[in-house]
């Protein structure tokens, strides 16, 4: 459409407003994002509807990435998909054109599109069920870096719009897929990497040159280290939580006992409070960085408690699953 639509500027003013508050909570934080984008997508579907008729099936509107863990920032990209029911060429134009229609909204209402084109729009992550299974099929067998970072993209999956048991199906599908085909510790070599935060000398390793120099990557030092290994020990024990929080809480007590689920979990909580309340918000980009020197002697010990906290998690991870053998639970 050449024009902008009313209603998207009305959302975008509502998140603008927002914004001014700073959010220092993810859990609140998340729950607002939730209703930003749902207000947007809902509006999409008006839309297109209204030019192009009703979807022709029942479909699963879902958000991946940070969004569908609940755990973005105070800017986030989009990343997402569509699964539809009926498996027809009529169904499949209509659904990509109506990614297209989502995706322009939610520009507009405050959610960069996505670089690496994550999203609805693009007809590798709008299918129907059936070409779905195959897909899943297909990322399990192939064991390319790319297709484990595809399958786990997707495994992040959490519907937002729709029929949620086509999400939870597909699922299980592709877990079913993992442990027939022995991919936990595939998935193991390709996600569990650290990179370190602190030196030898208990320094904070922050960037040494460009537009974020003298910051701390949260995001790969801080945060991954624990939504890595939450992500694994859910594929471990095909969990359909998606939040690190929940995937840790909900973990059987043989795998970590309850005094651990519950440090952990906390700690990761701590985690997104430091990058919410000292982190660099301008875009999306810059959400992924902390200013050290804005931290109090007492806050720096503790972050890198949190950090360390994070390591050892990552590593007991790795521990536990070659001790549970070659191919994991199966």
């Amino acid at each position: 459409m050449s024009t902008i639509p009313k209603h998207y500027m009305d959302i975008r003013r509502h998140r603008d407003q927002k914004l001014e508050n700073n959010p220092s909570d993810s859990i609140i934080l998340n729950e607002w994002h939730d209703d930003i984008m749902k207000q947007s997508v809902q509006q999409s579907l008006e839309l297109y509807a209204s030019l192009h008729g009703p979807p022709p099936s029942s479909f699963c509107f879902f958000v991946m990435g940070s969004a569908g863990r609940k755990e973005q920032a105070v800017w986030s990209d989009q990343d997402h998909g569509i699964i539809y029911e009926q498996n027809t060429d009529e169904a499949k134009r209509y659904f990509v054109s109506l990614g297209e229609e989502i995706s322009n909204g939610l520009a507009i209402t405050g959610y960069p599109l996505c670089e690496g084109k994550v999203m609805a729009s693009n007809p590798f992550w709008c299918r129907s069920i059936e070409e779905w299974k195959v897909q899943a099929d297909e990322w399990t067998s192939d064991e390319s870096w790319e297709s484990i970072r595809h399958l786990l993209t997707f495994l992040d999956g959490r519907c937002l719009i729709g029929q949620e048991a086509y999400l939870s199906d597909l699922k299980r599908t592709a877990y079913r897929f993992i442990h027939e085909k022995r991919l936990i510790n595939r998935i193991l070599e390709n996600t569990m990497h650290v990179k370190k935060a602190v030196n030898m000398l208990g320094q904070f390793l922050v960037e040494t040159h460009g537009a974020y120099t003298g910051l701390l990557n949260i995001k790969e030092t801080g945060l991954f280290p624990y939504v890595n290994a939450g992500r694994l020990l859910a594929i471990h024990e095909n969990l359909m939580a998606t939040s690190t929080y929940m995937r840790l809480q909900e973990l059987p007590s043989s795998i970590l006992n309850e005094e651990n689920k519950e440090k952990f979990s906390q700690q990761f909580l701590k985690l997104q409070k430091y990058r919410l309340q000292y982190g660099n918000h301008k875009d999306y980009e810059s959400g992924h960085y902390l200013f050290i020197d804005r931290l109090s002697k007492a806050e720096k010990k503790e972050l890198k408690e949190l950090i360390k906290d994070g390591q050892y998690l990552n590593e007991y991870v790795r521990r536990y699953t070659e001790r549970e053998g070659p191919h994991g639970n199966e």
